[in-house]
């Protein structure tokens, strides 16, 4: 009796002292585990760039206009009217900007709470375009998650546009990486490229994010999508607008016999893009010249027979049009630079051209909306022809 009393205390002192072991290396272990662990929500300010900015609370009904540098939380909706931007800027120094027309809904913005091992943001953007800055983690980890109704991305340090409209999910990759997933497939999208994901489709495969934003650029519709015309033809002498093809190009002839006096044939195509999100913007043609009636654009530089312009709106509202002329070289071999308002090229020879108009030396202010395009010849007569018209921005 005595001998069993004595095994069951040393049974219960054995037991203790594991016990004791156990919470000795448990408890530190578990209290590092949740100074590790432990999230707290961050706020997001919100700075109101232009125009109305409309913000409902979370759990609310009813939208009231934001105020600028307000913070918002999770569960809050950040929505632009038609004429507004806004700009979300968060704890890890990250941002993004909401252009017209966006919903974002601020589901998770946390990090941390005692220690930089950790942080985590979801948005829900419903419909609009964003421009995310994404900055160097401040944590040992972190989670950037931009969720739209057809996809989820995760993105690392870079520069992204995402764009929700038509049922269709489009990302593109400035700087950086994203992975771009659904329920069915997932894939990597790196520097320079875009994907779309429509409706209940997989991600298509990225491809380089430079297009053409003008179709029938190279008029092989003939004339679809382009208006022409003439001007100041008081002689009662139009010129025309003649689709031809030669040498597998297809082509537009400007023409007008010699008159009496001068006027102007133009080609002119309609757009209204806003490119105010873009880094590259570039206007690329195939010219010839065959026929001008006076010399280098006559005594007053006007008479050119070919001229392009470009009629912008900038970032403050003002619109402009830009102008550049071509005309036949005075000698054969003659063919000096370019400048922004006139280049002379040779006589009947295709020569390509290409306008950056997001350089400063070519248009400024910088374009932030392209209103329509223009070919135009101008004199007593003129024989010129575009191909291959391409307006391309990233």
């Amino acid at each position: 009796m005595e001998h069993n009393a004595e095994r069951l205390a040393w049974s219960v002192l054995i037991a203790a002292f594991a016990v004791f072991c156990a919470l000795l290396i448990l408890i530190p272990r578990g209290v590092d585990l949740y100074l590790s662990t432990a999230m707290s929500s961050r706020p997001v300010q919100l700075d109101v760039i232009r125009g109305t900015v409309l913000w409902l609370p979370a759990g609310g009904h009813q939208e009231v206009n934001a105020t600028d540098r307000q913070s918002v939380g999770e569960g809050e909706v950040i929505r632009t009217a038609p004429d507004s931007e806004a700009l979300l800027s968060f704890f890890d120094g990250s941002n993004v900007e909401l252009w017209p027309n966006t919903t974002i809904r601020i589901v998770r913005s946390q990090s941390s709470t005692y220690r930089d091992s950790a942080s985590a943001v979801t948005l829900d953007q419903e419909t609009g375009h964003t421009r995310f800055q994404i900055a160097i983690p401040v944590t040992q980890s972190r989670r950037f998650e931009v969720i739209t109704p057809q996809a989820s991305t995760l993105l690392r340090e870079g520069s992204y546009r995402i764009e929700e409209a038509n049922d269709t999910t489009t990302v593109t990759v400035t700087n950086g990486s994203a992975t771009v997933s659904n329920v069915q497939d997932a894939v990597e999208v790196l520097k320079g490229e875009w994907t779309h994901v429509a409706d209940g489709d997989v991600p298509t495969q990225p491809t380089p994010s430079i297009h053409n934003l003008i179709t029938n650029g190279d008029f092989s519709q003939d004339l679809v999508g382009w208006q022409p015309g003439n001007r100041e033809a008081n002689d009662a002498q139009p010129g025309e607008i003649i689709p031809r093809q030669q040498d597998n190009r297809t082509y537009v002839e400007i023409v007008r016999e010699d008159g009496a006096q001068a006027a102007e044939t133009f080609l002119h195509r309609s757009l209204g893009f806003d490119v105010s999100d873009n880094n590259t913007l570039k206007l690329n043609f195939q010219l010839r010249l065959d026929h001008q009636r006076l010399s280098e654009a006559g005594a007053l530089r006007t008479e050119f027979p070919l001229m392009v312009r470009v009629r912008y709106r900038d970032s403050a509202g003002n619109e402009a049009t830009w102008t550049k002329g071509y005309a036949i070289a005075t000698t054969p071999d003659a063919n000096p630079p370019s400048t922004p308002t006139f280049r002379s090229v040779p006589q009947d020879l295709w020569v390509d051209e290409s306008i950056d108009l997001f350089d400063a030396s070519m248009v400024s202010p910088r374009p932030a909306a392209i209103l329509w395009v223009e070919f135009a010849a101008n004199g007593q007569g003129y024989t010129s022809d575009i191909a291959n018209v391409q307006l391309l921005a990233d």
